[in-house]
């Protein structure tokens, strides 16, 4: 399984890079490298990490369309593409409520999830509450990303910086280091989208 992280995480690393490039590749690689932590991180027992992989799944077939067919009113680049904008004041409240809220609506679900579906689940999560913000930002900030939102990085910053040393003490070294580097990637993210944001 320590060969099948590495390559998962592999794949996620060029992932973020191409994002911070604004290359549409980012997310058919994004799509192959959350099937493969969604196997990972269930053998692990981090439930909510698991399920953000399908939520990410998901992001990343909606982002690749979104940024290749900008709609009428989002803002576009000269080749037709999805520009980069920010959120407003409003819309930055919101996506801090929706991650509390999240947060704990999920740690519900989660802490449950053994008693509920004993079968599918048969010990009890770890670390729920934390897991759970990681889950709620990381959906949040992935959904930000899709719609080119300079935000997401800010996000991944503080997502990552979290995530590094809990991956690396409830899956291994490779997904601990990857988050690591995350961090590095979001500062680069936000100074590329930033500027390109100036630029639109």
């Amino acid at each position: 399984m320590n060969i099948f992280e590495i390559i998962a995480s592999i794949l996620s690393f060029l992932c973020i890079l191409f994002a911070v490039k604004e290359k549409i590749w980012t997310f058919p690689i994004g799509m192959v490298s959350t099937a493969m932590y969604f196997f990972v991180f269930f053998t692990q027992r981090v439930y909510s990490s698991m399920t953000l992989q399908i939520m990410f799944f998901a992001f990343n077939a909606y982002g690749l369309y979104k940024w290749t067919h900008p709609g009428e009113k989002d803002a576009a680049k000269a080749d037709n593409t999805l520009a980069v904008t920010l959120l407003t004041v409003k819309g930055r409240l919101l996506t801090a409520t929706i991650i509390a809220v999240l947060t704990l609506t999920l740690g519900y679900v989660m802490s449950n999830l053994h008693n509920w579906l004993p079968a599918l689940f048969p010990e009890e999560a770890k670390y729920v509450y934390l897991d759970t913000a990681i889950l709620s930002a990381s959906l949040v900030a992935q959904y930000l990303m899709a719609i080119k939102k300079l935000e997401s990085w800010a996000i991944w910053f503080a997502v990552d910086i979290v995530s590094a040393p809990f991956y690396f003490i409830t899956v291994g070294w490779a997904t601990g280091i990857l988050y690591f580097v995350f961090i590095f990637t979001a500062v680069m993210g936000w100074i590329e989208w930033k500027k390109s944001a100036s630029t639109n």
